[in-house]
């Protein structure tokens, strides 16, 4: 959400449980329409067998609500990398497709409290997971100051970046629209099914309090 407000210049926080219809933001940076969807921000839990069915669905069904040029992961450049951070984003991000990593750029956060050394000092300093990563992506990455969040030539950099991974593909990402078609079957069906217990309970205590 950060990020979303920086690029965008707003202030709003997304509240637990947004729908996936809510999720989308939009706004106007350098005269030019930008669309982003944030994701299910849940990549701490370190295994992917660890997300439950219905994050992984949420990712792919709010990828669908737009046609990215670009799939950005998010991290903060003040913690540490550890194997297991980049073991699960990478099994993370690839539920999207074999093809995500020529679109996807890599944002650190933070990057003002990285003090006295470069972001380039501090991805040697971090470990081969990092690195590693970082290859997955094709070496696209971008560093956002979150001192100065006012600093819209750091937006217009991330732009141009974005323009870079457009023209190097020659199209946005495509996700598999079958894979989407199934995710979105299945969610209607998960929800169609909470409804229905929802329903059964709330007249299970309708009958209690009768008695």
């Amino acid at each position: 959400t950060s990020v979303i407000n920086t690029i965008l210049e707003t202030s709003e926080t997304e509240t637990e449980g947004s729908s996936d219809e809510h999720v989308k933001r939009e706004g106007f940076v350098d005269g030019r329409k930008v669309s982003l969807v944030e994701t299910p921000g849940c990549w701490k839990t370190f295994n992917l067998k660890d997300l439950s069915i219905i994050s992984k669905q949420q990712l792919l069904r709010r990828i669908s609500l737009i046609s990215p040029h670009a799939v950005l992961i998010v991290i903060r450049a003040d913690l540490p990398f550890a194997d297991t951070d980049g073991m699960f984003l990478e099994e993370y991000v690839e539920l999207l497709g074999p093809n995500v990593w020529t679109h996807t750029l890599i944002i650190f956060t933070r990057g003002d409290l990285i003090k006295h050394k470069d972001i380039e000092q501090h991805i040697l300093e971090n470990g081969s997971a990092l690195k590693r990563l970082i290859e997955k992506c094709e070496n696209k990455y971008h560093v956002f100051n979150n001192a100065n969040c006012h600093n819209r030539t750091q937006v217009t950099e991330l732009l141009k970046k974005i323009e870079g991974i457009v023209r190097s593909n020659g199209k946005h990402f495509e996700i598999d629209l079958e894979k989407v078609k199934k995710v979105n079957e299945q969610w209607e069906e998960n929800q169609t099914r909470a409804s229905s217990r929802k329903s059964r309970v709330q007249e299970e205590r309708s009958k209690v309090r009768e008695k």
